[in-house]
């Protein structure tokens, strides 16, 4: 768990080159099911990620995004092919990056967002000022962590989440708030999943009335 935050929240803690671990708290919730607190941290990390890149290399993370998007849709048991998601290295050049155990070390490079209630709901907000790669290798983390912990209904809306995200940018909406990005991102889900006749897992669901 995460300090004593009430809000939903989560960590990546960077360990290594090409390891990386996950942790996250729900707090008290906003009402939705914790998975779709879960979603919107992941898609908020990611959404601020490309929101800050320099404009010549969203392409790029883009790129990134949907190549780990296609390979949640693909996975039978919710983990990725080993070089998925990929990290340059001073020393070792380009290394594939794991999910480990947390190691409490504070020494560690770590970004951490949480999702603050406001006038528009639930909006995924990041703490301190981590640069826009660490912030995109955070997110990538975190939709790995995200798919390892989903069942198949919960993988696809999380890889049709992460479709809708790219949509998003590549129509050059990163004038607007990253929140704006993440909402676009689920509701470009649920329509796609309601057009094939499949019922909202609940990643998806939103806080009753």
């Amino acid at each position: 768990m995460i300090g004593r935050s009430t809000k939903p929240t989560i960590e990546v803690e960077i360990v290594g080159p090409g390891l990386a671990a996950v942790r996250e708290s729900p707090g008290r919730g906003t009402g939705r099911p914790p998975e779709a607190d879960r979603l919107d941290l992941s898609l908020g990390l990611l959404a601020w990620g490309v929101h800050r890149t320099n404009e010549g290399e969203v392409r790029a993370v883009a790129d990134r995004i949907r190549e780990l998007a296609s390979a949640v849709a693909a996975s039978d048991d919710g983990r990725v092919p080993e070089g998925t998601v990929r990290v340059a290295t001073r020393t070792q050049g380009v290394v594939a990056v794991q999910l480990g155990t947390w190691s409490g070390d504070r020494g560690l490079t770590r970004v951490k967002a949480e999702i603050a209630h406001s006038s528009v709901g639930p909006v995924p907000l990041i703490k301190g000022s981590p640069s826009p790669g660490m912030l995109v290798l955070a997110g990538l983390c975190a939709v790995m962590d995200e798919s390892e912990r989903s069942d198949a209904a919960g993988r696809l809306a999380l890889a049709l989440a992460l479709e809708g995200l790219i949509a998003w940018y590549g129509e050059s909406h990163r004038m607007t708030p990253a929140r704006d990005a993440v909402r676009s991102a689920r509701s470009h889900a649920v329509d796609r999943l309601r057009s094939a006749g499949h019922d909202l897992p609940p990643c998806l669901w939103d806080a009753p009335a």
